[in-house]
C-alpha cells in the first residue's frame, strides 16, 4: 500500500452580505507518487497572467507618444512645404 502525505489548509470564503468570513478547515491525503508529480510540475519564474512590468509598459507608452508627435509634426511641416 502506497504511503500518503496530509496537507491541511484553512479556506476562507467572505460573503458579500455578510460582514464575517465563513472558514473551514481542508485536509487533503495524497498518495507521494502524486506528491512527487506536484512538486516536479513547478512553474517557472514567469509571472502569473494578470501582472506586467511597469517599466516595459511606460517605455511602450512613451515610444508611441514620441512616434505620434514626430509623425505629427513631420506631417503638418510636409503639408505647409506642399501647399
Amino acid at each position: 500500500m502506497d504511503d500518503y502525505t496530509e496537507i491541511s489548509t484553512k479556506f476562507c470564503q467572505s460573503h458579500i452580505s455578510a460582514s464575517d468570513n465563513s472558514c473551514n478547515n481542508i485536509n487533503l491525503k495524497l498518495p507521494k507518487s502524486e506528491v512527487s508529480k506536484l512538486q516536479s510540475s513547478i512553474i517557472s519564474n514567469s509571472p502569473p497572467l494578470g501582472e506586467f512590468n511597469m517599466n516595459i509598459l511606460g517605455a511602450g507608452l512613451g515610444l508611441v507618444l514620441v512616434f505620434y508627435v514626430l509623425g505629427y509634426g513631420l506631417g503638418r511641416m510636409i503639408k505647409m512645404v506642399n501647399l
